[in-house]
């Protein structure tokens, strides 16, 4: 890999991805809960809703794992189930 390369591949953003910056890495991000190292930007969608997310790979998690918790809680209002247990 050359140093063209290698700097083609590294976003110094630390906030406002968009989808030019997908597939590049973040060298180095702090954030109150810890500091992230070469930490990949990714794009994630809801499937349910088409919500669209696009940044460091840590949160795409909990937008995907916050988006199945909340289409859960609605599909258990739909069918009147209130003992927080899902299907």
């Amino acid at each position: 890999m050359t140093q063209e390369q290698s700097e083609e591949e590294i976003c110094e953003k630390t906030e406002d991805w968009d989808h030019n910056d997908v597939g590049k890495r973040i060298p180095k991000r702090v954030t109150p809960n810890g500091t992230y190292f070469n930490e990949l930007i990714v794009n994630v969608f809801c499937h349910l809703c088409g919500s669209e997310f696009i940044g460091p790979s840590r949160e795409a998690g909990g937008f995907i794992g916050g988006h199945e918790c909340l289409h859960a809680w609605e599909f258990n209002q739909v069918i009147g189930r209130d003992d927080g247990l899902v299907e």
